[in-house]
């Protein structure tokens, strides 16, 4: 009798990003043909390129921030070669990972070489009104300090009771000159991914007691 022989896999490609340790297996049909990277999710593809005389296999991947790996997709069965591909959730973002496909018969178990990607960066904005995320209650022609950061961005442009373009963080102070509700938002945009994000905070303006002054009395002869 002949000894069946370890299978030969290797690794296609990848697509990735945010959720670890949760995976679905899909069938070979529905696998990318490239590699693609978003911010939370990714397709993990791979292919045995010789099932070693014995065609029932369990396929899987293994992936993680290193070599050590640390997780892995759940096994599903493959008669002889062919493509696998596995998607992965929960992934960080701006985030290198590693990963190696698998596959089994009853000879043992194969590993594919070790691949590494990167996942996107979101983008991640925030507005404050003297520090506080809003809304605020403030008097008429008081000024408020509006204040805000960015994560993963190149440029920001504003919106609703103020205009133009802005630095990726810092603050401006602005006089409130009408009894309303002010509604500041930020808009900012990664240009490697066209992704965007904003974020808004309100300042609502309410009326103040009037000043008013006794004028003196002028005798007049």
């Amino acid at each position: 009798m002949t000894k069946k022989s370890k299978i030969t896999i290797t690794i296609l490609s990848v697509l990735m990003v945010f959720l670890a340790g949760i995976s679905l297996m899909v069938l070979a049909n529905s696998c990318p043909n490239n590699t693609e990277a978003k911010e939370t999710e990714a397709t993990l593809v791979g292919e045995v390129t010789d099932d070693g005389g014995d065609s029932n296999l369990e396929v899987w991947f293994q992936y993680g921030k290193t070599t050590s790996y640390g997780y892995e997709t759940a096994h599903s069965s493959q008669s002889g070669t062919g493509v696998f591909c596995a998607t992965v959730y929960n992934l960080e973002p701006c985030t290198t990972y590693h990963y190696r496909a698998v596959a089994k018969n009853s000879a043992g178990t194969s590993y594919g070489e070790d691949k590494s990607f990167t996942t996107k960066c979101s983008v991640i904005v925030d507005v404050k009104a003297n520090d506080s995320n809003g809304p605020i209650t403030l008097k008429y022609k008081d000024y408020v300090t509006i204040s805000w950061t960015s994560q993963n961005a190149d440029s920001c442009t504003t919106s609703g009771d103020w205009s133009g373009s802005k630095s990726i963080s810092g603050s401006e102070t602005i006089q409130l000159n009408q009894i309303k509700t002010y509604t500041f938002t930020l808009t900012c945009k990664n240009n490697n991914t066209g992704k965007t994000e904003s974020d808004s905070v309100q300042v609502i303006v309410q009326p103040k007691p009037p000043t008013v002054i006794t004028k003196p009395a002028i005798v007049t002869l």
